[in-house]
């Protein structure tokens, strides 16, 4: 990965005059790109194994769309964040397909999330990292923006469809864990708890 990593960066900078904090910021982002196909590709496998690939798929394109504008926690190498993805997707796909999707359930839970988000997003989003911080006002108040619209295009959609329909689905369960998991993210618990579980998957892969 480094290696790949390297030769793209080799390639801009013979095209391009790159100063050490632009070439630090693509090197960041190039790592982020190829962690989120890596976790991508690990996370579907395991959800077709299971049984609960349409699950797993919405609730990360979910996370990975709102996440492009709210920012949010990272594991700090490339193999943990994927692995860390894989876990977390699946067991929210898991309870997705574990719980009776009735319309007190599901509309309860699209109420709860907004809500959650309005929040997290107003107070936290975008969430930086010291690898890539925002410091332009103007480019953290467009971020924030993108981000509530993103939340309420969501919200839209599911209660559109249940008032069109008159019932719900358990997609629509499934996009609302993976909003709640981006929103938790960008809070501070949420980075305490990606901080403390890059910890202990770096002891384990050690091991």
């Amino acid at each position: 990965m480094e290696k790949c990593i390297g030769k793209i960066l080799g390639v801009y900078k013979n095209q391009l005059e790159l100063d050490e904090g632009q070439e630090a910021i693509l090197r960041y982002s190039l790592h982020l790109i190829m962690s989120m196909f890596l976790g991508y590709f690990l996370a579907l496998v395991l959800a077709k194994a299971l049984g609960i690939f349409s699950y797993v798929l919405i609730i990360m394109l979910t996370i990975s769309i709102l996440r492009s504008c709210s920012g949010g926690a990272h594991c700090e190498s490339m193999w943990n964040c994927a692995i860390f993805s894989m876990i977390v997707a699946n067991a929210l796909g898991f309870l997705t397909k574990m719980v009776v999707p009735t319309k007190e359930i599901i509309l309860s839970a699209i109420v709860f999330v907004f809500l959650f988000g309005l929040w997290s997003i107003s107070k936290y989003a975008p969430a930086d990292t010291p690898q890539k911080p925002i410091t332009s006002i103007e480019k953290i108040k467009k971020l924030k923006v993108k981000s509530l619209v993103i939340l309420l295009v969501w919200c839209f959609f599911n209660v559109g469809y249940y008032l069109l329909f008159n019932k719900v689905h358990g997609i629509m369960l499934a996009s609302s864990l993976g909003i709640l998991c981006q929103c938790f993210s960008i809070t501070k618990i949420g980075y305490k708890l990606w901080q403390q579980s890059d910890i202990l998957l770096n002891k384990i892969l050690r091991k």
